[in-house]
């Protein structure tokens, strides 16, 4: 009993692995939006009813949308923003520990493109905003600032009608996608992890609730929408402004990459008044704890997988760790060290368990044996046996399966942690987002896996059984080859202490 749970933990614990690494849920099949038709509506599509009123006069624009090379530069702390004439966005450059990264993948698609048909002049500019107008029948004035750290940032959109007759501003499209570019060692892995988002308030939930966008939204209940990844987001928060949301995809570089349209309000422009449009938007990291200082259920965005409480517990430990220690690394140790410490008790309840089960292996056998024709026989005769020995069958069970949403939470924790990214533990391991390069951590975890297995109580007999144990330190060596070192960390301590507590029950003679 306990070495086929014994293998299920660990099978199960395999699956899991590998369907949140490599696995990728099927997509529902999205109404998508032609790409070549990215370009803003033209302001001459008025509605049938602005017709009738009689009170609409056209403004004249080009059918096509100017395209711009990048002309304009802003920054603050942590990004830069290059920007071209009406200043949608080309690139956001942002500054990570590692490297500079480009969220920005696709340049014919910059991001917040928005009524691009005018001509635009700079009319100001400071190191972190710059504004820029455009004069026509109307004025339409544009201002992009930065926040300082990169935090809320945004882009004011306002319409003024100096003239003595009324226009109408019809529904806008404004783009953010395809896709979202992410740091060198998560580039190959990345097409499987773009999505395109948004978040809203569900009846019945205390939260907000995230979900995929394969088509289009028709509703403006929506609180944000965003295009994410493992490592970042670029998020428009919903102000009252807008209305649904437009599903598009293009392919870059053979995949299918995602975005998403918002789409303005349309609206009256009565003369001698004006009417501004802001867009509040976020351009950076996933970070946890930034995210929700934010506000508007941002930090939901950090995926922390089914045993998210579990999850969000070991992230705060994780950064309690760090403050004292300036280590994640060491921050690492400490966790997975607390948490051994406080499962010790039921950990030993379980080794004993299995201990006892090995010292009725062979009286259960001889058992099975002789009433293998009596299987009722037989299961009172064991019944009998694990009352001399006063062994429970599953009192090994309970233990393990109370580890089963801790492991699977430090798993989400340490593979999804922004905080790591970037993160030096000692000598050659500088990232422990990042596989470790000579793969030292992953060989140490694979042998500290065989002198588990060699010192653990083996309570089964079954040849089958024993074999699938002895193959599972390879299997798992492979697997954690390419895995952040951080993780491999975290089961190198977890073997550490396995390999104590069996040493020190066989001393004792508890096993």
């Amino acid at each position: 009993m306990q070495k086929n749970l014994i293998i299920a933990l660990v099978l199960s614990s395999l699956i899991y692995i590998i369907w949140f690494t490599w696995v990728i849920p099927p997509k529902k099949t999205a109404n998508l939006q032609n790409p070549e038709q990215y370009n803003t509506k033209n302001i001459q599509n008025i509605t049938e009813k602005a017709k009738e009123a009689k009170k609409i006069e056209l403004i004249e624009t080009p059918k096509e949308a100017k395209r711009s090379n990048v002309i304009y530069e802003i920054k603050n702390e942590k990004a830069r923003y290059l920007l071209n004439s009406d200043l949608s966005i080309n690139s956001v450059i942002y500054s990570g520990p590692i490297q500079d990264i480009d969220l920005i993948m696709d340049k014919n698609y910059p991001f917040l493109s928005a009524f691009g048909n005018f001509d635009y002049k700079k009319i100001s500019q400071t190191s972190d905003s710059i504004t820029v107008l455009a004069k026509k029948e109307i004025e339409v004035t544009k201002t992009l600032s930065t926040s300082q750290n990169n935090l809320m940032n945004s882009l004011i959109i306002e319409f003024k009608n100096p003239g003595k007759k009324p226009y109408s501003i019809p529904q806008t499209e404004i783009s953010l996608g395809p896709g979202l570019n992410t740091v060198k060692s998560e580039e190959k892995e990345n097409p499987e992890l773009w999505k395109s988002i948004y978040s809203y308030n569900r009846e019945g939930r205390k939260n907000p609730v995230i979900e995929k966008i394969s088509s289009d939204y028709n509703k403006s209940d929506w609180l944000w929408t965003a295009i994410d990844n493992r490592y970042f987001l670029f998020a428009v928060m919903n102000n009252g402004e807008f209305e649904g949301l437009k599903y598009f995809e293009t392919n870059i570089d053979g995949h299918k990459a995602p975005g998403v349209k918002i789409i303005t309000k349309q609206f009256i422009l009565e003369p001698q008044t004006t009417k501004k449009i802001e867009i509040k938007f976020y351009s950076g990291p996933k970070d946890y704890s930034l995210l929700k200082t934010l506000g508007n259920g941002l930090h939901l965005s950090v995926d922390f997988g089914f045993f998210a409480p579990f999850a969000k517990i070991a992230n705060s430990l994780l950064k309690y760790f760090y403050k004292h220690t300036q280590n994640y690394g060491v921050a690492i140790i400490l966790l997975s060290a607390l948490i051994q410490i406080v499962m010790y008790p039921l950990s030993m309840k379980s080794y004993k368990a299995m201990g006892i089960m090995k010292k009725m292996q062979p009286e259960m056998k001889s058992i099975q044996e002789r009433y293998k024709k009596d299987p009722q026989r037989m299961n009172a005769e064991l019944m009998q046996l694990y009352k001399k020995y006063g062994a429970n069958p599953f009192s090994g069970c309970w233990p393990m399966l109370i580890q089963i949403p801790i492991f699977f939470a430090l798993f989400t924790t340490l593979r999804n942690s922004w905080d790591l990214h970037g993160a030096k533990f000692i000598f050659w391991i500088k990232d422990l987002s990042d596989k470790d390069p000579y793969y030292v951590l992953p060989l140490l975890m694979g042998g500290l896996m065989f002198a588990q297995n060699y010192i653990t109580p083996q309570p089964v007999a079954d040849n089958a059984q024993a074999s699938v144990m002895k193959w599972m330190p390879i299997i798992f060596t492979f697997l954690f080859l390419t895995f952040p070192s951080g993780l491999v960390l975290y089961w190198i301590i977890n073997s550490v202490f396995s390999i104590i507590q069996n040493y020190y029950l066989k001393k004792s003679q508890a096993i």
